[in-house]
């Protein structure tokens, strides 16, 4: 029985993320020069192994006992249970501040859970399509959502729409076979400025002569 609700519920999960992505595509970002500035709001789920802190911040899991977890916050202790809140805002790197709004989802002996949201803005982001060469363990991701003009760009990326064709929608800003239909994906990977490295990948929602919507998954590395 309760594997059965727990399928139901992932399921009306899915269902629900997939009618927010296809709703919230509807504005067409028009063409242009990319704004220097991206911000990124993504859900966010992280966990921290106990002695060592979250990365990129002055948080960290010291242990657990009956009272409940406790944490050092710049130096300071402190006590938390399941449902309280931890935030934190900072630059882990020059250039992208981070906003941190998070909730104890779990504790045990050996890892801290939380989950929460997380705000990212990368100033003077000039995006440059290579590998992604880090091993910084501050890496976030969550969920994005763009509709696109055409000739527009996918923010913090190259790619660009360039109309629609019998082949499926055409691309610019990729290397190899441009076109996608719906369903298709879309993977890009680049860097956004020093130390900030981004990783793109998203699926045709629906594209026509006006315009293309995407949905799917980013991820930023902070750090080298």
């Amino acid at each position: 029985m309760l594997q059965k609700r727990r399928s139901r519920w992932f399921a009306l999960s899915a269902c629900v993320c997939i009618m927010v992505l296809l709703i919230t595509a509807g504005c067409l970002r028009k063409p242009g020069k990319q704004p220097s500035t991206l911000t990124y709001r993504l859900p966010t789920t992280l966990t921290v192994a106990a002695g060592a802190s979250l990365p990129g911040t002055d948080i960290k899991y010291d242990h657990m006992d009956d009272e409940g977890a406790h944490l050092l916050i710049g130096g300071q202790q402190a006590l938390k249970r399941k449902g309280d809140s931890l935030d934190w805002a900072g630059e882990p790197v020059s250039g992208v501040s981070v906003d941190l709004k998070l909730r104890i989802v779990w504790y045990t002996e050996t890892e801290l859970r939380l989950a929460g949201t997380v705000k990212i803005k990368v100033e003077d982001a000039k995006p440059e399509m290579k590998a992604v060469t880090t091993s910084s363990p501050i890496k976030y991701g969550g969920a994005v959502v763009y509709g696109l003009a055409k000739d527009a760009a996918i923010p913090g990326t190259t790619v660009t729409f360039k109309g629609a064709a019998d082949e499926g929608a055409e691309l610019g800003g990729i290397s190899g076979y441009p076109y996608r239909k719906v369903g298709d994906s879309i993977l890009w990977e680049g860097k956004l400025r020093d130390n900030v490295y981004i990783r793109l990948a998203v699926r045709v929602l629906q594209f026509d002569e006006k315009g293309l919507r995407v949905g799917g998954l980013v991820t930023l590395w902070l750090g080298s």
